[in-house]
């Protein structure tokens, strides 16, 4: 009671704004449920469709792998999750349709000691982990990574040398960016990424066998088809980026896929550098679904407009063009992972 009274004994003006603060606060939260209720209904085909047609993540990346030659897979970097789908894809296009290389966001340096570790009678991840950029060690994937190159080593020795597994180590040599440098020297050298990966790819495994398979397992943003980026940063004109998964759909427009990974974790923000982050229909559907499924984007999808998050990092930005794009554009399977999986 005596707290009461204290309350009641405050200044006019205080509890009046007081009063004004919280009806603020519920209005608020009302156009905010209103604005909820409006957009939901855009992701209800999507919903529909998971109840109806989806899969385990397994059986959507073989028969993926069975339609296409070149698979691009998303990553985000701080997701241990999309690891784990990729050892997933690598295990069943493997063991299903077969599987040539499995080009991962390394820098190109790397690839005399990727190749000399998968040369190894008896398995020693000592040779990779001393080289902490073959294992992602600046994004805090060390031990994810190496199950992906795990995996590869394993599969080379059931499978035989006839179906030997080779990973690419196919980013730039100095991606990721060192911290501190200016968002112009970022754009620069992410627009270059695309040209040096599809430069690798042809080197390394397509001048050698022409319809070799592939998964690309690779950001998110640089998995699109059908789209582009583009970096602003003050200062300067914006920059084209040219996705890998359009570069490729380009060269093989009916043998080409993207399949874009949802998962707890990849959340739109301000980031070290720009990268994939997951899309809008991951917080809408997480809930009502409520446990892993695995599709392939169609009709329900293309209500949803913009829908991968778009990030930045201090002093940068990029954006997904052209505006009002769908993932019926941009990718071809979608997995909604739960966590746990």
């Amino acid at each position: 009671m005596a707290r009461r009274r204290r309350w009641m004994r405050q200044p006019l003006s205080w509890r009046r704004g007081g009063a004004v603060a919280l009806l603020v606060l519920l209005a608020v939260a009302a156009a905010a449920l209103v604005v909820d209720a409006r957009s939901g209904g855009e992701f209800e085909p999507v919903r529909e469709a998971i109840r109806e047609r989806s899969s385990e993540p397994a059986q959507l990346l073989e028969e993926t792998g069975r339609s296409a030659r070149v698979v691009l897979l998303s990553d985000a970097h701080d997701v241990p999750a999309m690891k784990r789908v990729a050892v997933m894809a690598i295990e069943a296009m493997a063991r299903g349709p077969g599987l040539d290389a499995v080009a991962v966001e390394i820098p190109s340096p790397e690839q005399p000691y990727i190749d000399a570790y998968l040369g190894q009678q008896e398995e020693n991840a000592a040779l990779l982990l001393a080289r902490p950029d073959a294992v992602q060690e600046r994004y805090g994937a060390p031990r994810e990574m190496l199950e992906i190159y795990r995996t590869v080593w394993r599969l080379n020795r059931e499978l035989g040398a006839a179906r030997r597994i080779r990973i690419i180590a196919a980013d730039l040599p100095m991606w990721p960016p060192p911290r501190g440098m200016a968002a112009p020297g970022v754009a620069q050298l992410y627009a270059r990424r695309t040209e040096h990966m599809l430069a690798r790819l042809d080197d390394e495994i397509l001048s050698i066998k022409p319809d070799a398979r592939i998964l690309v397992f690779v950001d998110g943003y640089l998995a699109l088809k059908r789209t582009y980026g583009e970096a602003s940063y003050a200062g300067g004109d914006p920059i084209r980026i040219d996705w890998l998964g359009e570069r490729l759909r380009q060269r093989a427009p009916h043998d080409t896929r993207t399949v874009l990974i949802d998962a707890a974790g990849a959340i739109a923000g301000v980031r070290p550098h720009p990268g994939y982050h997951g899309t809008r229909l991951f917080r809408a559907l997480r809930r009502e679904v409520g446990q892993t499924a695995a599709l392939r984007i169609g009709d329900a999808f293309a209500a949803i407009d913009d829908p991968v998050h778009e990030t930045s990092m201090p002093g940068l930005r990029i954006d997904i063009l052209p505006r009002g794009y769908s993932l019926v554009d941009a990718a071809d399977g979608y997995i909604l992972l739960q966590p746990g999986r």
